[in-house]
């Protein structure tokens, strides 16, 4: 099996909008993907994240903390896959009740090995 990380996206927190009602059928339809996952053996872990947070990146030698994003999307949480291939990888992903929701975007990428780390 190959492993996968899947970054889950959307713009601003779109649960903030829901009634309780909604956001509550949400989790127990996104909670139950998981747990199927988890229990074939196909996911490994699986987060939100928190809103806050800073990027670092680079520049005339020196380590600059900011700007944020330009986009309104950011990355609001994560799965660690297992799958065979690609095409498995995204087979899974396509059947997240996320996408009943209309307002998320998922980015699925392998992870690469490299000797001598992990």
């Amino acid at each position: 099996m190959k492993e996968f990380m899947l970054f889950i996206k959307s713009e601003e927190s779109p649960k903030a909008d829901l009634s309780p009602e909604q956001l509550q059928q949400h989790i127990e339809k996104v909670g139950s993907y998981i747990k199927g996952l988890m229990e074939e053996g196909r996911m490994k872990s699986a987060q939100p994240l928190e809103m806050e947070g800073r990027i670092l990146s680079y520049k005339d030698g020196k380590i600059i903390d900011g700007p944020y994003n330009e986009t309104k999307e950011i990355i609001s949480g994560y799965y660690h896959l297992l799958a065979k291939d690609l095409d498995e990888a995204i087979e899974i992903t396509k059947q997240d009740p996320r996408f009943e929701e209309g307002i998320w975007r998922i980015e699925v990428r392998p992870i690469k090995k490299v000797e001598g780390i992990n």
